[in-house]
């Protein structure tokens, strides 16, 4: 999702594009997986359409994100577009380093995942967009099935998720095997929605 938003932006099937890409720990089920996203999101854009300058973790640390944008930034001046941030925490240790080198990060195609505040307004400010994995929604929705299990057939939802979710997540009376709670694509219009909800 983040490297589609990226590569959208970028209009990747009309254009050729350069991007790069910051990854989370080596080896880790995060990194694999969304590496593997990311592959599949350029694979779409079509043979040819999309090149990598560059590919490294930042341990999903802003801080090292920071620097190796900067180093970046240097080698291959004026030639990167778009920044695929395996996590919002890097994406913003990229954009730093952007505003830092005195460039407007408005002219670059970034995201990141897992909807962090910082990034939620980042989103509001048109720097950035993120994609909310819904940790809260998670939660709750796990609660419900383990009280159904305990509680049996008379027990109903108590969460709103149910509701918020209907399009994508059937309660089922809280048989199925598995409930996937919808990744969300934090925007302009979404976020100060997003942002209430923590309060």
């Amino acid at each position: 999702l983040e490297a589609k938003a990226v590569l959208d932006k970028l209009q990747c099937k009309t254009k050729k594009v350069n991007v790069v890409i910051i990854e989370g720990p080596k080896g880790g089920s995060g990194e694999i997986q969304r590496g593997k996203g990311n592959d599949k999101a350029i694979a779409e854009c079509g043979p040819g359409q999309v090149t990598v300058l560059e590919r490294k973790t930042a341990n999903w640390s802003r801080a090292e994100a920071q620097p190796l944008m900067e180093n970046w930034l240097q080698k291959h001046r004026g030639k990167i577009n778009g920044v695929i941030g395996q996590n919002d925490e890097m994406a913003l240790g990229a954009i730093e380093a952007i505003k830092g080198a005195g460039l407007n990060v408005k002219d670059f195609a970034i995201a990141g995942v897992d909807g962090v505040s910082d990034a939620i307004h980042a989103v509001q400010a048109g720097e950035m967009v993120s994609i909310l994995q819904d940790a809260k929604g998670q939660m709750q929705g796990a609660i419900d099935v383990a009280m159904r299990a305990a509680k049996g057939d008379s027990y109903q939802p108590q969460s709103d998720i149910w509701k918020q979710y209907a399009k994508d997540l059937n309660w089922n009376g809280g048989t199925s095997k598995h409930y996937y709670i919808p990744w969300t694509v934090v925007t302009p219009e979404n976020a100060q929605q997003l942002l209430d909800a923590r309060k």
